[in-house]
């Protein structure tokens, strides 16, 4: 029954979408394969960007997999103490990447407990959850992957975005709203 539920959803979103392939998944939630083994990838165009790590695609919710970014509301503290607005600052960086490219290239991964797709973006060449952890403006959502645990590390060692001064992971961040 749970891998008629998942091939369900996976069909809804082909038929919204309107495109897909069928193809041997490039990464899946906690790095290891689907039952099913497979996963649907194909061209997205973005209408809106709701926060740092979630879009919309007309009425598809998707979330960037292996990634977790500030929340909208979210604010750091830089390297002075002073308060800025990280999760704004997030929302920004992510649509200046959607609008580098007319389309996305996505790749599915889950479907989550909120009826989101769980997908990873490109921006042609530019992995969206890459390039977002890579500035410090997104942390490696390692509870699903540790796929940017690296770039994680570099951005913490430049001391970019959020690693420049103290901020609370936005998990911990969401549980204390």
């Amino acid at each position: 029954m749970q891998i008629f539920l998942r091939f369900f959803h996976y069909a809804v979103f082909l038929s919204i979408l309107g495109f897909g392939s069928i193809h041997a998944p490039k990464a899946t939630a906690n790095d290891s394969q689907l039952p099913e083994n497979f996963a649907i990838s194909g061209s997205v165009t973005i209408t809106r960007i709701s926060d740092g790590d979630s879009l919309r695609s007309g009425k598809l919710r998707i979330r960037l997999f292996g990634i977790d970014a500030p929340e909208k509301k979210q604010q750091c503290t830089d390297a002075d103490g002073a308060k800025w607005d990280c999760g704004t600052a997030a929302q920004k960086a992510l649509t200046a990447l959607v609008s580098s490219a007319p389309q996305l290239q996505c790749d599915l991964i889950d479907v989550d407990r909120y009826g989101r797709v769980v997908m990873r973006c490109f921006a042609g060449k530019t992995d969206l959850g890459a390039a977002l952890v890579q500035a410090g403006l997104a942390l490696a959502y390692r509870q699903y992957s540790s796929i940017y645990s690296a770039d994680e590390e570099s951005a913490k060692i430049a001391k970019l975005g959020m690693w420049a001064g103290a901020f609370t992971a936005p998990w911990a961040w969401r549980r204390l709203q």
